[in-house]
């Protein structure tokens, strides 16, 4: 049975091959203003399809400036005031993506040019010119060498050609800078595809990078040749399919080492497999399964006429059937649908075991990543607190999820990276018990940051601290500068950053009507402005229902940790979708910002090393 490959995929292990920690499209400065690119170039192209383009090359002189007006008018204006709770601390780069706009307009319209010298005579007006974006594509590939064929699957950025004649182009497009021999093989794989799809190979890949002015290179067939070579080595190695391993970083082919499937896992396979089957739905392997520390994760692909809606629509099934503990969590990951099951041996995550990932402050003006758990691969992820899309975290989940180990995960893991000079907490406690280890840690913002609620009002806390956002940004304001990053650098004052932890906000705002309305506007000042003054709010609560996430905090707090929930209502109100209402508690976490959520397990602090931590002696 053929093996699927996602392209995504497939550049994710070149960089990783290459030794390069992420790929820099997907680093979180980037990701929104690349997607807007992407989708403004496709929603606009896709906007002239029906009426031609002829009007464009016999209308204005300026045909730049018409296509500017007409993508900013209709389709990039209400993308960036519709994201501008993202970009308003972003200012230059908005203004790099308006500038890579700008170029990208310029470059259609000389295509259009070139299109229209190359039409025949007595054709009609119009460009005889096929542009299509955002073309799906999927083939299937083999070489005689390898066990099984593999499909391939991904979405091409633009796919450009004439009709009756026998040439074409793909075209990959990038905005900023990334790693050219990544976006070289990402487009080669596109090309291969259509190379196979239209059984021909006179075709040619152009790579367009708007940075923002445009840096552009075309390949012939004969260019991608070793390329080409290359890539399907790695791919047959990826699928395991081959029977030699390709060392994508070095390109020596080496004898592969064979994945072992445990035999309970083999035979949980099967039996999930069968399950569907009972119920009319035809799935099958799509990959090897992935074993982490609270679940296994099993790839499959969907039958023909089967949705992922009736497919999810069987868990609670599967889970009586397997005699499971929770029902299996059916979703989409990066494309593909996964079944992640719960592991009958979990396995603990202590801090200690991912302190060797934590990266160590810089200096000043101290390090701004918040631990969130690791990943399927026990890879350490964290959010960058400086970034707009993680300036301020909602936590919620059910008593026993984990919401307050998290916290102390995440401050533990602030205070191992940051001084007393580069970071201070204030932290609303209303249990009177979750924090206390924290009473005498320098960390405290004053030596009365550890605030009870029944004897001092949060209202009175959080306007204090908007006051202090207010002195600094009039203090930035004197020096010329606009972050806290960039005004210690230049005068060389260290301001140190300041997290606001507020825990059981349910609880602190049902306490009075009044108190609410003043905590809420607030969080909307805090919300809107703080992040560039380095202060940042992490509110957890366990009753996510929409009298309590609606208004403030859903305006005001991009990046949602969603814990074990009990409804799936709950689980939408915080991460928009289901699924948080599967999962297994304990540190068993949902993570989104931009794009679609993450799972993750959140280490776990034991008392010792918090005690440690928090009373001050622990750090660099």
């Amino acid at each position: 049975m053929p093996i699927h490959l996602d392209i995504s995929r497939i550049r994710r292990r070149i960089f990783q091959a290459a030794g390069i920690v992420s790929d820099p499209e997907q680093i979180a400065s980037n990701a929104l203003l690349g997607r807007m690119f992407h989708e403004s170039l496709a929603s606009f192209i896709d906007s002239h399809i029906e009426s031609g383009w002829g009007h464009v090359i016999s209308g204005p002189d300026d045909r730049p400036a018409y296509l500017e007006a007409d993508l900013y008018e209709s389709i990039v204006g209400p993308r960036i005031i519709r994201e501008q709770v993202y970009l308003r601390q972003h200012t230059p780069q908005v203004m790099a993506f308006w500038r890579a706009c700008k170029s990208m307009c310029q470059w259609i319209a000389e295509i259009l040019i070139e299109a229209e010298s190359l039409k025949r005579p007595n054709q009609p007006h119009d460009v005889n010119l096929l542009i299509s974006p955002e073309e799906a594509l999927s083939v299937e590939v083999s070489l005689p060498e390898w066990t099984d064929s593999v499909i391939l699957s991904g979405v091409a950025d633009l796919f450009l050609q004439i009709p009756d004649r026998p040439y074409w182009c793909v075209v990959e497009l990038k905005l900023g800078g990334s790693c050219p021999e990544a976006d070289l093989a990402q487009a080669c794989l596109y090309h291969l595809m259509l190379t196979e799809i239209l059984k021909t190979d006179t075709g040619s890949l152009a790579l367009v990078r708007f940075t923002p002015e445009r840096q552009e290179r075309v390949f012939s067939v004969s260019d991608l040749l070793t390329v080409k070579t290359r890539l399907m080595d790695l791919i047959g190695e990826m699928a395991g399919v081959s029977r030699q391993s390709f060392d994508a970083k070095s390109g020596i082919v080496s004898e592969p080492v064979a994945p072992v499937l445990d035999d309970g896992i083999t035979s949980q396979r099967d039996q999930l497999i069968s399950i569907f089957q009972e119920y009319g739905m035809i799935i099958a392997p799509d990959g090897l399964p992935v074993v982490g520390s609270a679940f296994i994760r099993y790839p499959i692909r969907l039958g023909r006429g089967v949705k992922l809606a009736s497919a999810q629509n069987v868990s609670r099934e599967i889970q009586h059937r397997m005699n499971l503990n929770a029902s299996p969590f059916v979703h989409l990951r990066q494309g593909r649908v996964v079944v992640d099951i719960q592991r009958k041996d979990r396995q603990p995550v202590t801090f200690q075991s991912v302190l060797g990932q934590l990266r160590k402050s810089g200096g000043i003006p101290g390090s701004t990543s918040v631990i969130l758990g690791i990943d399927l691969y026990n890879r350490l992820q964290t959010a960058d607190l400086s970034e707009p899309e993680n300036a301020h975290i909602l936590i919620a989940g059910t008593t026993g999820s984990g919401k307050s180990e998290w916290i102390r995960t995440a401050l533990a893991g602030l205070i191992l990276t940051n001084t007393p000079q580069t970071l201070r907490l204030m932290i609303i406690d209303p249990k009177r018990c979750t924090f206390t280890d924290l009473k005498d840690s320098p960390f405290l913002l004053t030596p009365q940051s550890l605030i009870y609620p029944d004897e001092q009002r949060s209202a009175q806390v959080l306007e204090g601290l908007a006051d202090e956002m207010d002195s600094r940004y009039r203090r930035f304001e004197s020096a010329g500068t606009d972050s806290l990053a960039k005004h210690v650098k230049q005068t060389g004052v260290s301001i140190p950053r300041i997290i606001c932890v507020c825990d059981e906000y349910a609880d602190i705002i049902n306490r009075d009507r009044q108190e609410r309305k003043e905590i809420e506007i607030q969080i909307n000042r805090l919300g809107q402005k703080a992040r560039s003054v380095g202060i940042h709010l992490i509110i957890a609560t366990q009753h996510p229902g929409r009298q309590t996430i609606k208004g403030a905090l859903d305006a005001n707090l991009p990046a949602r940790i969603a814990l074990k929930m009990n409804r799936d209502i709950e689980s939408k109100m915080i991460i928009g979708q289901k699924g948080a209402e599967s999962l297994l508690g304990n540190g068993d976490m949902l993570f989104k910002n931009i794009g679609e959520p993450e799972r993750l397990q959140s280490p776990l602090l034991n008392p010792e090393d918090r005690l440690r931590i928090f009373g001050g002696g622990f750090y660099d």
